[in-house]
């Protein structure tokens, strides 16, 4: 856990990874403790089961956009919905190279604010949404 109790699950799809890990690497450099979909069963346990408790101990969820034509888009949008029914805030980025028109997001998200790896520097990506995630305390009072 970090200091100052800000905790982000990182929700991307495969394409994505690396530009997770390199967000992830990003926002763990300025405090900020990060856990992703790469999150596997341990014995005994269901890969569903450790996602959400990693979202449950997660004070935001940072979400990377999906093209429409992945295959695994739609574990993305499960995650992203179950941190906003825990009231979780959901923070949304669309990877570099991607066009809006790619992309579409479900109903329940499509009031999100998303910031553009295309349009902002990766630091700068980095540091909006470390200002935007609640420490733990702030969390616990939202709740």
């Amino acid at each position: 856990m970090s200091d100052n109790g800000k905790r982000v699950f990182i929700s991307y799809a495969h394409e994505d990874r690396a530009f997770a890990r390199q967000l992830g690497a990003l926002m763990e450099q300025r405090g900020v403790a990060v856990t992703s979909n790469e999150a596997n069963a341990t014995r005994g346990r269901r890969v569903d089961d450790v996602l959400r408790e990693a979202i449950e101990r997660a004070t935001a969820l940072v979400l990377l956009i999906p093209q429409q034509t992945v295959s695994d888009r739609n574990i993305t949008w499960f995650e992203a919905g179950a941190a906003k029914t825990l009231g979780k805030p959901v923070l949304a980025v669309l990877p570099p190279a991607r066009t809006p028109g790619s992309t579409e997001l479900p109903t329940d998200l499509a009031g999100l604010l998303v910031l553009d790896a295309d349009r902002r520097s990766l630091d700068s990506i980095a540091d909006m949404l470390v200002q935007a995630v609640p420490g733990e305390q702030m969390a616990m009072a939202t709740n």
